[in-house]
Parts: structure tokens; sequence; C-alpha cells
């Protein structure tokens, strides 16, 4: 790829490399932002074009799918400049939704006109810069329709190469230091002591000032790797992965484990599954169930050991084990 005439250059300090993090797994809203854009534009066709089209085929219904994905491609738009607020570091995509509405109203405000001076045109967003609720649940369901519909289906196959990358950095980390890493991080990137060099649209300088970097390894990104656009934020750096081809199918249906686990049950597991992490009030919102009969569906497959819990914060996160994702995946 020729490298491009502007760049961004991150300046770390010995506190920085020290201070130097790995994600431990995809980003739910990082991922959202990411393949929005690549619906923006025709670049890694090899990869992209058959989720382009299962994508298209789900949501331009003329119906709730189209207004929703409407919505999103007018708040993140592929270009120089997208809301901050859209992109909390948060693997769950429920947390990471609820993250999203939970934006204090002059943050949405600021960054949605930040937004509207990028276009150098009006806001058609103005609605949702005022902060009422009924506009914030209206984001959240927009959000949540198109994770249904472009990232569910696939979340699996997503997880298991973010996960490979993962795995290569950290390598890298392990047998070379924080220097190795970044050094892992071309071919757009470039290390040079004390300063890490990045093909971008645009020329910008990023000093970390000790708070060290986040690196989140993202499918969806392309290209080159992206920063938040306020530097007063805590430091991230998304950066692409490699893919197979054969990605872009839709995971294996469980139809076959109706009999032995029931109907909602076996739904229950395919969604734990493609969601990476997902909470009892998500699974239960998806399910069109109440929390408390989510909950002791999840307590069965818990106890047959098909999936696992843990607490966070004021949540439970639940995820498939070993065992529930072999089970999914027999023919």
């Amino acid at each position: 790829m020729p490298r491009n005439s502007a760049n961004l250059r991150i300046h770390f300090s010995s506190d920085d490399l020290m201070r130097l993090r790995l994600a431990d797994s995809a980003h739910s809203m990082w991922e959202t932002l990411n393949s929005l854009h690549m619906l923006q534009h025709r670049q890694g066709a090899l990869f992209f074009d058959a989720w382009r089209a299962a994508v298209h085929r789900a949501m331009l219904d003329g119906g709730p799918g189209e207004r929703a994905l409407r919505l999103l491609l007018a708040l993140a738009p592929y270009g120089n400049y997208c809301p901050d607020f859209l992109t909390p570091t948060e693997p769950d995509p429920d947390l990471g939704i609820e993250s999203v509405l939970s934006t204090p109203v002059p943050r949405v405000q600021e960054e949605l006109d930040t937004l509207a001076a990028h276009a150098r045109s009006p806001s058609p967003l103005g609605w949702l810069a005022s902060g009422e609720a009924g506009s914030m649940r209206l984001l959240g369901g927009a959000l949540r329709t198109y994770h249904r519909a472009a990232l569910a289906p696939f979340w699996t196959r997503i997880r298991a190469q973010v996960h490979t990358d993962l795995a290569h950095r950290a390598r890298a980390l392990r047998e070379g230091g924080s220097e190795a890493l970044l050094a892992s991080l071309g071919p757009t990137a470039r290390w040079s002591r004390p300063v890490l060099e990045i093909d971008y649209p645009f020329e910008r300088g990023l000093h970390l000032r000790g708070r060290g970097l986040l690196l989140v390894p993202s499918f969806f990104c392309w290209g080159r790797p992206v920063a938040l656009a306020d530097p007063g934020l805590p430091p991230v750096l998304v950066h692409p992965i490699e893919h197979t081809l054969d990605w872009a199918r839709p995971a294996p249906r469980s139809a076959g484990l109706a009999p032995l686990l029931g109907s909602t049950r076996s739904r229950l597991l395919e969604m734990v599954a493609e969601g990476g992490t997902c909470t009892t009030t998500g699974l239960a919102r998806r399910l069109t169930v109440s929390p408390a009969t989510a909950s002791k569906h999840l307590n069965v497959l818990r106890e047959a050991h098909l999936v696992q819990s843990r607490q966070e914060g004021r949540y439970v996160l639940h995820s498939a084990t070993a065992l529930g994702l072999g089970l999914l995946r027999r023919p």
C-alpha cells in the first residue's frame, strides 16, 4: 500500500511504554463503527462483499431496519471525523450500547457540532443532541437492530479471528517487550523510538503524557489504525487484523439441539455464542422474555457447563464454554 503524505504521530515516554496495554477481546462498539464505515466504501471487496450483501438484504427493507441503518450512517459517516461517544471500550454489546446512551448530553452536543462542522452543513441530528430520553432510546434501538443484523450472526468468527491476532500481539510483547509490540503494527504503522508514525488522512500529533495506550484489534478496521479524535480521552489505538476469506457465513443454527435443550434454551445458547459476552437483560430483550425467565434458562445451561457467568459491576455477563461452542458446531 502506498504511504500517505500525512501521518498520525503518537509520542511515547518511558512511562507510556510501560503502560502499553492490549485489549483482551473484540470491542463491540468499535466493530459497530468500523463496520458502518465498511458499508460506505468498497475496499476489501474480496473479504467483505458477501457480508455487505447480507447486511443490505437484512436491513434495506423499507422498514425499521432501513431507518436504523440510515440513522447510524448519518451519525458515523466515512470520513475524517466520527463522534467519540460511539466507541466506549466495552467488549459486551449490551453494555457498550448502554454506555453510549449514558453519555452526558453536553458531550453529545459538542461532538455532534464537530461532526456538522466537518460536514460543512447543518446537522440533521439536532434532535439527538437535545438529550431527550426518547431520542436516546431511538439511538439505542437503532444500534441493537444493526448489531442483530450485521454483527451477531458472524460474531463467533469475528471474535475468533480477533483472538488469533491478540495471540500474535501477545507473543510479540512477550518476546520483545512494548517496542516489539508497536513494531508489529505495520505496514502502515512504523515505530522509531519514541514515536509511532501511522499513515493517516490528515496530519496529527498525539502526546500520551504518561497515560499509556490501549491497543484494540478490530475485525472491520481496514487499511490503517485509527485513534479517538479527542486527545483528552484515555488514548486508544484501533488497528486492523488479517482475515480469512470464508468468514461471512452465518453461524450454524442449533435446530438439532431443540429436542435436547428445548427451543428457548437452544436459541439462548446460540445468542450467547454469537454475542461473546452478554447480559441477562440483553438476552431477555432479544428472546422477548422476562429477565427472570432468561435467568432460569441460563441457570440450566450453566449447570450443564454450556454457559459460564461472571459478575462485573452491577451486571452478570454470560459467555459460551468450549463445550457449548462445540455442541453448536456439531453437524
